[in-house]
Formats: C-alpha cells, sequence, structure tokens
C-alpha cells in the first residue's frame, strides 16, 4: 500500500469542508475543518492511558451505480480511540453513506480490532490500522464490505485523524475493490 501524509489525505477529504459534506444522517453538524497545517504526531508521545472520540466524515468510490459503475459517497464516521489498553484500540462505525444527495445506502460499516504503532516511522507507515466491516444495502441490493482503515493522528495533541480505507466490496455485479479517505475531529476524551 502506497503511503500517504496528512497534507495528502487532508487535500484528498477537503472536498468534504467544500461542499458541506451534508452527507450522512447527521449532515446538519457542519463539516469537519481539519486544518491542513496539523502535522502527523510522534506516535512514541501518544498517550497511554485515556480515551479519545473523533467525528467526521468517510468518502468511499463504491461500485453500486448501474453496471458496476462507481459513485462517490460521504459517510458520519465516529472513531474511538482507547489509548491505555494492548488490543482493540480502534473501534467505530460510518453510517449513513449518501452520493450527491440522490442516492442513500443503508447500512452501516464497523471500524474494530484496530492497533495503534507507537514505533512506526510515519513516513513509511500508518500509526493506526483496523478491519472496516459490513453490509449496505440499496434497495434488495446488498454490498458486503471486507476492508482496512489505516490512518494518523495529527497535531501535538492527537486534535484530528485522517487517513484512507481500501478493501473488497461482494455486490450484484460480483466481487470488485474500491478505496477512499477519512478525516474527523477530536470531540471528547
Amino acid at each position: 500500500m502506497m503511503r500517504m501524509n496528512a497534507a495528502v489525505v487532508l487535500a484528498l477529504c477537503g472536498w468534504l469542508t467544500g461542499c458541506g459534506a451534508g452527507g450522512g444522517s447527521g449532515g446538519d453538524a457542519g463539516p469537519v475543518v481539519v486544518p491542513a497545517d496539523l502535522d502527523v504526531t510522534d506516535p512514541r508521545t501518544l498517550p497511554t492511558t485515556g480515551r479519545a472520540t473523533y467525528d467526521g466524515y468517510m468518502r468511499a468510490e463504491l461500485p453500486t451505480g448501474d453496471d458496476g459503475s462507481r459513485e462517490n459517497y460521504l459517510a458520519d464516521l465516529r472513531m474511538e480511540v482507547n489509548f491505555a489498553t494492548g488490543f482493540d484500540q480502534i473501534r467505530g462505525q460510518a453510517t449513513g453513506f449518501e452520493a450527491g444527495g440522490a442516492r442513500r445506502l443503508g447500512g452501516a460499516l464497523t471500524i474494530s480490532g484496530g492497533d495503534v504503532y507507537r514505533d512506526t516511522d510515519t513516513s513509511a507507515a500508518y500509526t493506526f490500522d483496523g478491519a472496516l466491516n459490513g453490509t449496505l444495502t440499496d434497495g434488495s441490493d446488498d454490498y458486503l464490505i471486507d476492508a482496512e482503515i489505516e490512518g494518523d493522528f495529527l497535531g501535538a495533541d492527537q486534535t484530528a485523524v485522517g487517513g484512507l480505507v481500501f478493501g473488497d466490496i461482494t455486490g450484484p455485479e460480483g466481487i470488485d475493490i474500491f478505496d477512499g479517505t477519512f478525516a474527523a475531529d477530536r470531540v471528547a476524551d
């Protein structure tokens, strides 16, 4: 997997702040505003106690259109981090998938089994990862997602997170791959 720095990820997510980001079920909450000048947090300085909650958005390009054509979806994202535990440190959910206000997908994707890597070289690898799984529905069509989420904490106090999502999607047209990005602000400890 190609490593992207935080500025690139935020640029990919940048359209979230420009379009009003009202895509998911919590669209009235307003856009995520992650300052582009936040540096990747040095993973050696991450807390070893406490928790953090992040709210934001996930963008995913999914093959749900006619004959499996790709559509850009925006979803609400909530991610919870437990800095104190040694396993399953990253959990969360993406809900309210919407494409351009016209097409909505039911269901949710769950983030689980996530790990924080305190000794990683952030120029070559991400600071955390986790499984991203679930089923999204469009009428009678089901889309089974088997994917990964990888990202970094941003800012000296882990002010935000950002990164990539990628994996497999199995739907009416068979199995395919997809990718996307995410960005979220820290909202609670």
